[in-house]
């Protein structure tokens, strides 16, 4: 049976698009809820399967969730889903049956803390929801935790990776044309910063380290750009923090590029490095696994079951300097321990990642939800 469902969520997010793409490709339609630019990118390939609408953000939450009701009826929506949990959500309660999914700024509030009224109008998302998932059993516990008595499905469905693109076979060549666009000579190891630059993301910290470790004797470190409207003030801030450290000569920054163009920047990476002191599973995990790239990450509840220490990564407690640069200081002295992280991290990604499975997950709560 054909879907009309309806994706709701970060505007920017990579993941709405790639989820777009996903359910068009097998036929269904979407409408795309306030995200023009995700939804224009569908229709270049879908014309016939993809719509816009709005959620009226400026009106009165009474005339959203009327509009909101006439759109979803007069579209033939049959379910939403909502990529992130935001507090403007509950416009969908009583409109239509929707599977929520929620992400660790959404409920990790000792990190991210918000108003009481949002985090009330976030609980009642998630009481309502015909369905929960979370890329984490952390944060599926704390989805659980505040659903209070939901007798919905909670399920653990990661942002997978299309194994097809993040294949390091298809992607080498151009990665070493990036490597030669960037400046970087052959041969030279490259630790990459592949997350967000916004404080929380903590680059500062993976930028501290690179400067007191090895890899800035013999190395280079590369700070991937997303693009996002914040991205000159942060990348400014990086910039001086690397002069400071006297690393400035050997720091690059990656431009921002598209989804299908990230493989070659994870795949020019020796080692990648994220220090996130809350977080879920992000898709950057599960797709430098697929690359064979080693990770070195910050331990923590959410990565257990992905990432284990000495196994397919290297963890070191949040906020903790010297661990850190010891990590580094090992990837730097041994090649082969990356080596070995990656080979199993890249079996660890093809049996539990794929990302046609992950939709499958999806495609199949939808479909309990509208039963």
């Amino acid at each position: 049976m054909t879907l009309t469902v309806v994706l709701h969520g970060d505007p920017a997010a990579t993941q709405q698009a790639r989820l777009a793409s996903a359910l068009v490709a097998r036929g269904h339609h979407v409408v795309l809820c306030d995200a023009p630019g995700i939804a224009a990118r569908v229709r270049a390939t879908h014309p016939d399967r993809c719509t816009e609408m709005s959620s009226h953000p400026r009106l009165p939450m009474f005339l959203r969730r009327l509009l909101a009701r006439r759109t979803a009826r007069k579209l033939g929506a049959s379910v939403v889903h909502l990529n992130s949990l935001k507090h403007w959500h509950t416009l969908w309660i009583g409109i239509l049956p929707y599977v929520a999914t929620a992400w660790g700024s959404d409920l990790n509030d000792e990190v991210f803390p918000k108003p009481r009224h949002v985090t009330r109008a976030v609980d009642r998302v998630l009481v309502h929801a015909a369905a929960v998932t979370a890329d984490s059993n952390a944060l599926l516990q704390k989805a659980r935790a505040r659903a209070k008595g939901s007798r919905a499905p909670f399920e653990l469905v990661f942002w997978g990776v299309d194994r097809a693109l993040f294949d390091p076979a298809k992607v080498s060549a151009r990665a070493r044309a990036l490597r030669e666009e960037l400046g970087i000579p052959e041969g030279t190891r490259v630790l990459l910063s592949p997350r967000q630059n916004k404080p929380h993301y903590h680059v500062d910290r993976i930028l501290r380290a690179f400067a007191a470790s090895a890899w800035s004797q013999s190395g280079v470190m590369v700070i991937k750009l997303h693009g996002r409207e914040d991205d000159a003030v942060h990348e400014a801030r990086l910039r001086a923090l690397a002069e400071e450290l006297s690393v400035a000569t050997r720091v690059h920054f990656a431009p921002p590029c598209s989804y299908e163009d990230l493989p070659a920047t994870y795949a020019m990476a020796d080692v990648a490095v994220s220090a996130l002191e809350a977080d879920g599973v992000p898709s950057t995990f599960c797709e430098l696994m697929s690359l064979g790239v080693p990770i070195v990450a910050t331990d923590l509840p959410d990565y257990a079951g992905v990432l284990a220490h000495e196994d397919r990564a290297l963890l070191v407690p949040p906020g903790n300097h010297a661990a850190l640069v010891g990590a580094l200081d090992r990837l730097a002295a041994d090649p082969t321990l990356g080596a070995a992280l990656a080979k199993r991290g890249k079996a660890w990604a093809e049996q539990h990642a794929d990302w046609e499975r992950c939709v499958d997950r999806w495609e199949a709560l939808y479909r309990k939800a509208i039963a």
